[in-house]
């Protein structure tokens, strides 16, 4: 689970801008995870705000982060991993921090880098409760390897030091390091961390195979099965039973169009490629109709994309970050799918976006008003500002829902009139 974050100098993000998911309440505990002492951050975090205000900014800046340590360069002449910085300060170095918990250890990790080198970065832990060095990186030039410190309590040979130092190239961190070469059982300390993020932390939107596939994996096994269908079930979608086939089609790959003539045999160039399709059983009265995955409205296809998250979130321990997550469902589906998610999941987290106000005029944000963020631009500035709710010192009484679309917390857009003056003197 994130604990807090801050990034600086990184798409519309100027001026350092943190976020914190912790919580103070000892209300309503399905709401939190207690990760350690008094300590307990929230499952869920909603950002609101304008078109163009950085919401999805603030997701990719997330994501970026986890990016860095997991994926390593095999070129030195690659660029670093990461996305523009500040229009107006391109010139600078940018950095970002994450403070996390990974298999119930925290982790706090700062990173500054440009275009081609990352600049310094500094990861420290607490295994034990206090806090300990993890490791500590600082460029020295182009031509050089890095200067890299490793913590006494990582328990890491001189051979695998050694081994990190000779392929860690400037465009890429440490930690990325280990996935691209063998270690022994003394990097214990880093395999868990390289291996949570690769299981457990998701890119936005959390892309995975097609839908037809996760269909697929589901029918074959009879926990998420039930799952699946117990929930679509609940969604209303008059959906009973589904099933998937494997079809085998052969196709002719584009490079070998031009080989192509009437005294070809063209099955030569023919390759075999298999197919997943997915079909749903429709019940209306007592009869039943077939609909295939295809014939679906695409709210359904969202919602059952919306499952696989659901059910990884409810089986194990997840981060998940979603952008505009009220896209082609109904405001009451993704109400329902919100609080399932934070009344089953135990120690999952989501993060997302959405432009659905109407989810602040019910009882999961309007009680909860730490989980919500309000994103918006800096109108002499044009950068991302975020403020989390409960900082703007509302009453309790007041309904969120319309401190929010009153202006009261900022983050909706100035339209003016919509009447409009063609005339070339009027603006």
């Amino acid at each position: 689970m994130i604990r807090e974050f801050w990034a600086e100098n990184y798409l519309s993000i100027r001026k350092r801008q943190t976020v914190n998911f912790e919580t103070k309440s000892k209300d309503d505990e399905w709401a939190s995870v207690n990760v350690g002492g008094n300590k307990r951050i929230n499952k869920l975090a909603v950002i609101y705000g304008a078109n163009a205000s950085g919401k999805s900014n603030l997701l990719l800046a997330i994501q970026n982060v986890f990016e860095l340590l997991f994926h390593s360069r095999a070129k030195r002449t690659q660029p670093v991993i990461t996305r523009r910085s500040f229009a107006l300060t391109q010139d600078e170095p940018s950095s970002l921090f994450v403070s996390f918990y990974a298999n119930r250890i925290r982790y706090d990790y700062t990173v500054s880098f440009n275009r081609e080198h990352i600049l310094h970065e500094q990861m420290d832990w607490y295994p034990k409760g206090a806090k300990a060095l993890f490791y500590e990186r600082s460029f020295v030039d182009s031509e050089s390897k890095a200067s890299i410190k490793f913590g006494t309590s990582l328990n890491l040979s001189a051979k695998s030091r050694e081994t990190f130092v000779q392929n860690t190239l400037n465009n890429h961190t440490v930690l990325s390091v280990f996935g691209k070469v063998s270690f022994d059982k003394d990097a214990k300390g880093i395999a868990e961390l390289y291996n949570w993020i690769k299981d457990y932390m998701h890119e936005v939107n959390f892309k995975q195979y097609s839908l037809a596939q996760v269909l697929k994996s589901a029918e074959n096994n009879v926990d998420t099965r039930r799952f699946f269908l117990q929930l679509l079930k609940k969604a209303d979608f008059n959906i009973v039973d589904f099933y998937t086939e494997t079809v085998t089609e052969s196709k002719i790959p584009g490079i070998f169009a031009q080989e192509i003539t009437p005294d070809n045999n063209n099955s030569i160039f023919e390759i075999q490629i298999e197919t997943v399709k997915a079909y749903f059983v429709c019940a209306a009265g007592d009869k039943t109709f077939i609909l295939s995955l295809d014939e679906q409205s695409q709210g359904t296809k969202k919602f059952l994309s919306n499952l696989s998250c659901l059910y990884s979130a409810i089986t194990s321990n997840h981060v998940f970050l979603i952008d505009e997550i009220d896209s082609e469902l109904h405001d009451d589906l993704l109400l329902y799918f919100l609080n399932a998610f934070v009344l089953n999941s135990k120690e999952s987290q989501l993060i997302f976006t959405t432009q659905e106000t109407s989810l602040l005029d019910e009882d999961l944000l309007n009680t909860h008003r730490d989980f919500v963020f309000i994103a918006e631009k800096d109108r002499e500035g044009a950068y991302s500002k975020y403020t989390r709710v409960d900082e703007f010192g509302l009453h309790k009484n007041l309904s969120l829902y319309n401190a929010y679309k009153t202006g009261r917390l900022g983050a909706v857009p100035h339209l003016g009139s919509p009447i409009m003056f063609l005339d070339d003197d009027k603006d």
